[in-house]
């Protein structure tokens, strides 16, 4: 790689990033599915899900403490998060196994089914949404998922249906499952040497451009109606699934 590929693949990069990062910072998702959509364009999603996971960390931990209502939340959640995280785990071992088109194909139908159950409001609802039963295997189910492609789509947002938490509530939630997938994800690529000390320094300087979007996107949440805010973050999945499958199932 010569020296004006290498800077043509870096400022690129991070404006990916500052992209992800408004995204987030707007409707409270979308940092690793608008990243890693986009630079699977220009790495291999094995390294893609990499470079994001230390700004994802950090990320999440700001917009999980953005907030008052984490102790309500966690206790809303609890079977739910220790499930996800459980079933991480062997969703990781599923990724080291298969090709990086497999999971992008994975990642991309599980965008659209996501979307389009929003969209057009047929998304389950739980009546017992607290019961150890259903969160265990809703969590379980996220956390396999999550492990394979790094996205947080289904069956997570079936919960979300269930809870009804309102916006703030909701996107201080994501803050708290998001932080704690990413944690473990980071702790299992490391572990097993599939992030390197350069990527972990591409990491590093990424998290600069995504915290100038997370903050101008916090400022666009505020003049953001309720409907807006759930049609931008259903219609973002449903578009990054399409690019994904055209770029990768022709």
């Amino acid at each position: 790689m010569d020296l004006m590929e290498f800077n043509y693949l870096f400022f690129i990069s991070l404006f990916i990033f500052f992209l992800g990062g408004l995204v987030k910072g707007t409707i409270g998702v979308g940092l690793p599915t608008v990243t890693l959509t986009l630079l699977s364009f220009l790495f291999d999603i094995k390294d893609s899900i990499s470079f994001i996971l230390i700004p994802v960390i950090l990320t999440n931990l700001f917009q999980m403490l953005d907030g008052k209502n984490l102790r309500f939340i966690f206790k809303q959640t609890k079977f739910f998060l220790v499930s996800s995280v459980i079933f991480i785990i062997p969703g990781f071992f599923i990724l080291r196994a298969v090709n990086s088109k497999t999971i992008l194909l994975i990642l991309a139908s599980l965008l659209i089914i996501n979307s389009c159950l929003v969209l057009f409001n047929k998304i389950i609802v739980f009546k017992k949404y607290k019961s150890f039963q259903v969160q265990f295997i809703i969590g379980g189910l996220t956390g396999m998922t999550t492990g394979i492609t790094s996205i947080y789509t289904i069956p997570f947002v079936f919960l979300i249906q269930s809870l009804k938490f309102n916006k703030d509530k909701l996107i201080q939630l994501m803050g708290l499952t998001f932080f704690l997938y990413s944690f473990c994800q980071f702790i299992l690529f490391y572990s097993f040497s599939m992030i390197s000390h350069q990527g972990m320094l591409f990491s590093s300087i990424a998290c600069v451009p995504i915290l100038a979007g997370l903050l101008a996107g916090k400022y666009l949440r505020k003049i953001l109606s309720e409907k807006t805010f759930k049609n931008l973050f259903n219609y973002m999945l449903l578009i990054s699934g399409i690019i994904i499958i055209l770029k990768n199932a022709f």
